[in-house]
């Protein structure tokens, strides 16, 4: 029974912080006012429950983990969307790191290529000297 009020608590908080990451006027409502984080919480989980046939003593428990749940991640979208470090970013962290982080790996593998390029000078160089001196060789045995 505990396993199934957490599983449904879990759920409950993803789908809240989901919802939460799209609607600025529901972050900013539930980090006004916990009685609106712990009734959207507590609604939320009820209604999982009614839909996947969870009893009530189960709805309520994931109702209250889900709002206990649901305290770090109105942290974390406040920092991420509504802070004044994030406005200054555009209004979205994770997009803004995200694009920095998709830059940094590929700086990093080129210069992974490079490096590699030129601790393998002595083969690629040589590979390209052969066949070079191999074409010209077959050149002048055909004359």
């Amino acid at each position: 029974m505990f396993t199934l009020a957490i599983m449904l608590a879990l759920a409950s908080t993803i789908i809240e912080m989901s919802l939460a990451a799209k609607f600025p006027v529901w972050r900013k409502a539930a980090k006004k006012n916990k009685t609106i984080n712990m009734i959207i919480s507590i609604l939320l989980s009820f209604v999982l429950g009614i839909m996947f046939g969870a009893g009530g003593l189960i709805a309520m428990s994931a109702g209250m983990m889900s709002t206990v749940f649901s305290i770090p991640g109105y942290a974390f979208l406040e920092w991420a969307y509504d802070s004044p470090q994030a406005q200054k970013r555009g209004g979205n962290q994770i997009e803004y790191y995200n694009k920095r982080w998709k830059q940094a790996l590929a700086d990093l593998a080129q210069l992974t290529y490079k490096v590699i390029r030129i601790i393998t000078l002595p083969i690629w160089a040589t590979r390209n000297a052969v066949n070079k001196f191999n074409a010209i060789k077959a050149k002048h045995t055909k004359a």
